[in-house]
């Protein structure tokens, strides 16, 4: 019965209604769409680092700054070889695997189509450092490397691209005018949160792309798995002294690769802080709103208030009455900021090409949030209600 009142009263005072339930439906909406959009990202981010990710760095040559939340190569130097590579696996006790890394920009194309993917000079340790396993056929062997196989390794984007079609595994791709068979697909990625299109990619062996497709005799990175996470700044301390008494000098950076990767981490953070903020003030406008709506309601209803006490309503009655509206109005709020934040997120993530994501966390925190609100702002209206006497409301209506 007094749910079937409130609904009656709220039916009957939409505008007052909508008002109240609008600041807190923001404040949700801000905090469940921070929290959906930076959780899809991470999810990215984590996507793409793979399951060794975490304790993957990278050797640059050059120097290498943080610019604007962005780690960039200022300074580069062709002093990096594949010999490095191999001495940092060989004499280097804290290391498992290297696998070394050289782009290359021939002209890409098969049956008359031309194509402009990134294309990687890769060994066959890249594929377990960045969980790069195809969908398709398999991965570039160490074989393939030393006998400079013309052999490829692509992403599904160039498979339509060039062949129109998801699995072209066994047919030829031609980098400038060489030919290369197709042996392994790699699974659909979609783009990473730098907005590089992972499925737009080339891989060759790293023999070929540093002798054959550019003849030259330095590389652009090598990247290095130690043998556990726990030792893994002891790792990049022991490959920094054996590259500079290799080299005989410092001519070159080292990262993490995460750090390499999550090239909007500090764009990420001012985001969450806007939208935490945001959604604060959100939540303080809406709590106002639902205590002036519930305050105005109570003068509004003294007749129904004397009438609910003479009939033999306690005054704990009348109190938890208004406490329930108060927070009717602030969980509406919630849920349907809840339900608009979490299809924006899924559309953005659709966009994106990332994995849908149900903010399942944010939710919940929002849901809890308004009702503590809901609480707050009916606390006042609910004493001043319980404050009246029956007769003397009686009396003068």
């Amino acid at each position: 019965m007094e749910i079937e009142t409130i609904l009656h009263y709220f039916g009957s005072n939409k505008k007052r209604t909508v008002l109240a339930v609008i600041g807190v439906a923001i404040g949700v909406f801000s905090l469940v769409l921070m929290m959906g959009i930076t959780g899809a990202m991470k999810n990215k981010v984590n996507e793409y680092l793979g399951d060794l990710g975490s304790q993957v760095f990278v050797v640059i040559p050059g120097e290498v700054k943080n610019l604007g939340g962005r780690l960039l190569q200022v300074k580069f130097f062709p002093t990096l070889t594949l010999k490095d590579a191999k001495a940092i696996k060989e004499r280097c006790v804290l290391v498992k695997e290297t696998s070394p890394i050289k782009e290359v920009y021939p002209p890409v194309h098969a049956n008359g189509k031309f194509s402009t993917p990134k294309v990687l000079g890769v060994d066959e340790n890249y594929a377990e450092i960045t969980s790069s396993y195809p969908a398709a056929g398999r991965f570039i062997t160490k074989d393939d490397v030393e006998e400079f196989r013309q052999v490829a390794v692509i992403g599904v984007e160039v498979a339509q691209d060039l062949f129109g079609e998801k699995y072209p595994v066994g047919k030829i791709l031609y980098l400038y005018n060489a030919p290369y068979k197709i042996i392994g697909v790699l699974p659909q990625k979609g783009t990473d949160i730098s907005g590089e299109n992972l499925d737009n990619r080339v891989l060759v062996p790293i023999s070929c792309a540093v002798r054959r497709l550019e003849n030259v005799d330095y590389i652009d990175s090598i990247y290095v798995l130690p043998v556990s996470e726990k030792v893994v700044n002891e790792a990049m301390k022991e490959v920094a002294s054996l590259l500079k008494k290799r080299h005989k000098k410092k001519d070159f950076s080292i990262s993490r690769y995460e750090d390499l990767v999550n090239t909007q981490k500090e764009a990420m953070e001012i985001f969450s802080v806007l939208s935490v903020t945001v959604a604060t003030i959100a939540f303080s406008v809406g709590a106002l709103g639902i205590l002036a709506v519930m305050t105005l309601s109570v003068y509004e209803r003294l007749v129904e208030i004397g009438i609910r006490r003479a009939f033999g309503a306690t005054k704990l009655d009348i109190f938890k009455q208004f406490l329930l509206e108060a927070t009717i109005l602030s969980l509406s709020g919630s849920i349907s900021g809840a339900v608009i934040a979490t299809g924006l997120v899924n559309i953005i993530a659709k966009i994106a090409k990332w994995q849908p994501y149900i903010p399942i966390k944010g939710i919940f925190i929002s849901i809890a949030l308004s009702i503590i609100v809901g609480l707050i702002a009916g606390v006042y209206p609910a004493m001043r209600a319980t404050s009246f006497e029956p007769k003397e409301i009686l009396k003068d209506a």
